[in-house]
């Protein structure tokens, strides 16, 4: 690599092949002048970069607040493995039924993404 060291932020000082690989990906959705050398460390480690979907805290809290409305219950939660489990699986199949669009309705929710390079972010849910 052409810099040994990162030269900036969070990580100043720190050499590439200690920073971690959340903070790579992050250089490389928001893309920074840094993301090429980012995916060239990824790729050095042998990093598969798969497309990732995020639950964003908000959109968490807000599904916490308005399951009930979607027709689930307590015990489909539960059974589902937890609020976020529940809501990962539903965020996969809303992406499944529509993918690509920012805005999908699917059990009675809205769920509301924005695509990234590497990650599909799930900003909230209504």
């Amino acid at each position: 690599m052409s810099e040994e060291f990162v030269a900036f932020g969070k990580h100043k000082g720190e050499r590439w092949t200690r920073v971690p690989i959340s903070y790579l990906r992050w250089l490389i959705n928001v893309g920074s002048q840094y993301a090429e050398l980012a995916k060239a460390e990824l790729e050095r480690r042998g990093t598969v970069l798969e497309h990732e979907i995020v639950l964003t805290p908000h959109a968490i809290d807000r599904f916490y607040l308005r399951y009930g409305g979607s027709g689930l219950k307590r015990q489909d939660i539960i059974e589902m493995g937890g609020i976020y489990s529940a809501l990962y699986k539903l965020a996969v199949a809303a992406l499944q039924q529509s993918k690509g669009q920012e805005a999908i309705r699917y059990k009675k929710l809205k769920f509301i993404f924005r695509y990234e390079e590497l990650d599909t972010i799930l900003v909230t849910v209504m």
